[in-house]
């Protein structure tokens, strides 16, 4: 029996928190702050091992020069800080440590104080994110809209030219069930930058209906097939639920790890179907992830508010309407995709009704796994072109049929004599 539910993202800026190693609790009120140290030599570290739970004990042993030891050392003391944990992020050969932050300290103040000491790389308040579900009403047959989306991109017609063969998606979420029918065959890695309980890995919800969009498996007898069911699909945990039944959260650091890890990796497209206030830590690896030719795919902003990720160029924004400065400059145009009432697999083999642009982001990131595997090398701007000129009309949704079409010079796609081949 298919349970129904409508999951909508929710991407809430909160302030925050930490205390020492020995007891910090994510749910602690107090403000954390992230400051990274350069550290010229990482290239050459060991690379971080397993995660610890929580903030209740240091990340694993790795290298980290003695020169940016005793510099963050000094720096604690200097300013009363008290370190939460620590992570290499290799990428951008920083070493990252969050210290918690005493309550009668201004944060604003002492930031402005560590970003002018030569020491200090970068320093930033750790932000908080927030991911919340709205349940659905009944519906009589919840079969009737199953293939509304796989109609709506066309992809019985685009899946005879490409199903994402030799291509990989990275998805930065929460946790997945990969014991699911639909997904067992489908994830080829998976890491958890929160926590290491496996069970509460493949319980976490949201993961696995972005991972289901992207790439369920097909022709398996189960129930539904993803965009592109031959993609080899990555889950990198950087969001968690404090208590059952609670929203997933996530953090800078948490998603740094994550980010970190997926632009060290052989991806071809990153999905964050989150989103949140501006963050230049988090925004320096996505740059660095679309430098080194990964497209990365976002889910735009509640109330088209900008912020980490949609605000940076290159990064390809789905699901929101066109929108107008106050002043009617136009803003980077998002494209759109399927995100209401899509059947997504859910923990523990199930199905459910799932809607929100955190969806419309992963058929995107689908759609560029079937251009990549048709043509490799395709550049961001050759995907972002291909998927604007595959609307029937501005503020339409993509489809994934004429984008295939446009670029290998096919035909047996729907016609549409309002086609926009032009932002």
């Amino acid at each position: 029996m298919i349970k129904l539910a409508r999951i909508a993202l929710l991407l809430v800026i909160l302030t925050g928190s930490g205390v020492s190693y020995a007891n910090d609790s994510h749910d602690d009120e107090r403000t954390r702050i992230l400051v990274t140290y350069s550290d010229p030599g990482m290239s050459n570290a060991a690379r971080a091992g397993p995660v610890r739970p929580g903030y209740n004990r240091r990340s694993s042993t790795y290298l980290v020069s003695v020169n940016v030891k005793r510099k963050a050392k000094r720096i604690a003391k200097e300013f009363g800080l008290q370190a939460v944990d620590e992570w290499p992020i290799l990428p951008l050969k920083v070493h990252c440590l969050v210290y918690a932050v005493s309550d009668d300290v201004p944060v604003e103040q002492l930031l402005r104080r560590l970003r002018v000491k030569p020491e200090v790389e970068s320093a930033q308040v750790l932000n908080e994110f927030e991911v919340s579900g709205i349940p659905a009403t009944s519906q009589t047959d919840p079969y009737a809209k199953l293939q509304h989306n796989f109609d709506t991109l066309e992809l019985a017609q685009a899946h005879s030219w490409s199903r994402g063969a030799g291509t990989s998606v990275t998805i930065i979420d929460t946790g997945a069930d990969f014991n699911h029918p639909e997904l067992k065959s489908q994830i080829r890695n998976h890491r958890d930058f929160v926590n290491d309980d496996g069970v509460e890995f493949t319980a976490d919800e949201h993961g696995t209906a972005i991972a289901g969009v992207i790439g369920a498996s097909a022709n398996n007898g189960v129930g539904i097939i993803g965009v592109a069911p031959s993609t080899q699909v990555s889950v990198l945990k950087a969001c968690w639920y404090r208590t059952a039944g609670a929203h997933a959260v996530c953090n800078s650091f948490t998603l740094a790890k994550a980010l970190s890890h997926a632009v060290e990796s052989d991806t071809d497209i990153i999905n964050l179907s989150l989103g949140g206030p501006s963050d230049s830590l988090l925004s320096r690896l996505v740059e660095l992830a679309l430098k080194r030719g990964i497209v990365v795919v976002a889910a735009a902003p509640a109330k088209h508010k900008a912020g980490f990720p949609a605000e940076l160029p290159g990064v390809i924004v789905v699901g929101a309407d066109i929108q107008s400065e106050p002043d009617g400059a136009a803003r980077r145009l998002p494209v759109n995709a399927p995100g209401d009432e899509i059947l997504v697999p859910v923990p523990g083999g199930g199905f459910d009704y799932a809607s929100g642009s955190s969806l419309s982001a992963a058929h995107v990131s689908g759609i560029a796994a079937l251009l990549i595997a048709s043509r490799p090398g395709l550049t961001r701007d050759d995907v972002t072109r291909l998927l604007v000129e595959s609307r029937g009309a501005v503020g339409k949704s993509v489809n994934a049929c004429r984008a295939l079409a446009q670029l290998l010079g096919q035909t047996g796609c729907r016609t549409d004599s309002a086609a926009a081949h032009s932002l």
